[in-house]
């Protein structure tokens, strides 16, 4: 099983899910907005959110 890292502040949303052979895109359905960018890695459970930069808690962002 993967996991997309879309991120909690997005939980609930409708959205669609647009994959091809390198990624998967996450857009906000009602608003157009892209929520995520994931990268398809089959050797990880894990696809880390390409639009964001890594960080392990909410807010630490400088």
């Amino acid at each position: 099983m993967h996991h997309l890292g879309v991120g909690a502040p997005h939980r609930g949303k409708r959205c669609i899910l647009i994959a091809d052979d390198a990624t998967v895109t996450v857009i906000h359905l009602d608003t157009g907005e892209i929520i995520a960018t994931n990268a398809i890695d089959p050797d990880s459970t894990y696809w880390r959110n390409q639009e964001r930069e890594p960080g392990r808690w909410p807010g630490s962002r400088s």
